[in-house]
């Protein structure tokens, strides 16, 4: 098989086409490399020159350093770099109109896992909003999306529960790329952004792309992570612990007050495709249950292939509810500087996952309605594929 190759690699190449003499922005985040190991930031440098006027950086700020959400990162001027680095996740989630001084062009490459509550395409969307009408191309450097473009889960976000985690009518995992979703979106939201993706070379949309992973946010330290993560975040919205804190976040679950054989026992016992509950206990040093040991299981993921982690951390977290009433409880808001709505509704896009599992609901009950969510969105997004 070819060597696959992201938007970054092919961008010398095109470079002079795409965007000749204008002065560029950059959106990216430190740890964003092409697949000769160079830093994002410092290729485009290379290119653009002076011409470069700013880098933006998004959730977790550019250097990867804020571990949680609402944790703002400023903006700054980087003297190792020689520029100045503006943070759309501060006081405030939208550029100034000043930052687009000398910017004619803004070059995107962002690390998106395949997971729509993974807030960096979402943000994006938010952007394009902003700079409709402004007359300032975008240009996404594209990659492959990790966990595949052909597999889909979960439901499809409600316009009512809209917000930074859910800008646009899509599941949990939408199988597309960064280009892809940011393309459905202008015609979703009617956006009037000039626009163009430098499309990712040699890989096929059925295949997992681990690529080079190095550290787009602070708790997806591997590939392993993002695997489990578009079921994973849904603990986000309640207080058991997603391993925030070890170093195995997303792939560990637990409380204090869960017993790992017969948590992982019952698990075992709905024999899901793909995955092993095992049995641990662990200690997370920060976030929820820090310096308390926690009983629960590692999710363990033998075959990726049919391993549907939506269904799998579903069933989880509906046992966990089943068998520690009055101990397992939803989180409360805020999340993601929502103050009002449950952050598991946020998550999900819907109050219907959460409901369901307060009144035990298997997720085989759910799957029908689910799906055919799912071959809606489908025929959807169809028009904005790149990829075979």
């Amino acid at each position: 098989m070819a060597k696959t190759l992201n938007g970054i690699d092919l961008l010398p190449r095109v470079y002079r086409d795409v965007i000749g003499r204008r002065g560029v922005a950059l959106v990216t985040g430190s740890a964003n490399i092409d697949s000769a190991g160079q830093p994002v930031y410092r290729a485009v440098h290379e290119l653009a020159g002076k011409r470069l006027q700013a880098i933006w950086s998004l959730q977790h700020g550019f250097f990867i350093d804020r571990q949680d959400n609402m944790v703002a990162s400023p903006s700054f001027y980087w003297k190792a770099g020689a520029i100045s680095v503006r943070s759309l996740y501060g006081k405030r989630l939208l550029p100034g109109d000043d930052w687009l001084a000398g910017v004619d062009a803004l070059l995107v490459d962002p690390f998106d896992t395949g997971t729509r509550v993974y807030t960096f395409v979402n943000h994006l969307v938010m952007l394009l909003r902003w700079l409709s009408g402004r007359g300032v191309e975008v240009v996404v450097l594209d990659r492959p999306n990790p966990l595949n473009g052909r597999v889909l889960e979960g439901p499809v976000a409600r316009p009512d529960h809209f917000s930074i985690v859910a800008q646009l009518p899509v599941p949990m995992r939408h199988g597309l790329t960064a280009g892809e979703y940011l393309s459905f979106a202008l015609n979703d939201r009617g956006l009037d952004v000039p626009f163009r993706v430098v499309k990712a070379r040699g890989w096929p949309r059925g295949e997992f792309f681990p690529g080079t992973w190095t550290l787009p946010s602070p708790n997806m330290p591997s590939f392993a992570t993002a695997m489990v993560y578009p079921g994973a975040v849904l603990l986000e919205g309640t207080n058991l612990s997603e391993g925030r804190g070890t170093t195995r976040p997303f792939e560990l679950v637990g409380a204090p007050f869960i017993e790992p054989l017969r948590l992982a026992g019952e698990l075992q016992c709905l024999k899901l495709p793909g995955v092993r509950f095992v049995p641990m206990f662990f200690k997370p040093e920060f976030s929820k249950h820090a310096g308390r040991v926690c009983g629960g299981v590692l999710v363990h993921v033998p075959d990726r292939g049919k391993f549907r982690p939506f269904r799998a951390y579903y069933e989880l977290i509906r046992l966990a509810a089943r068998l520690y009433p009055g101990k397992f409880k939803w989180q409360a808001p805020p999340y993601e500087f929502e103050s009002e709505r449950p952050p598991i509704d946020m998550i999900c896009g819907t109050d219907l996952i959460r409901r369901s599992i307060e009144k035990d609901v298997p997720y085989a009950r759910l799957r029908a309605g689910i799906e055919r969510g799912l071959d809606a969105y489908s025929e959807a997004v169809r028009p904005f594929l790149l990829y075979p």
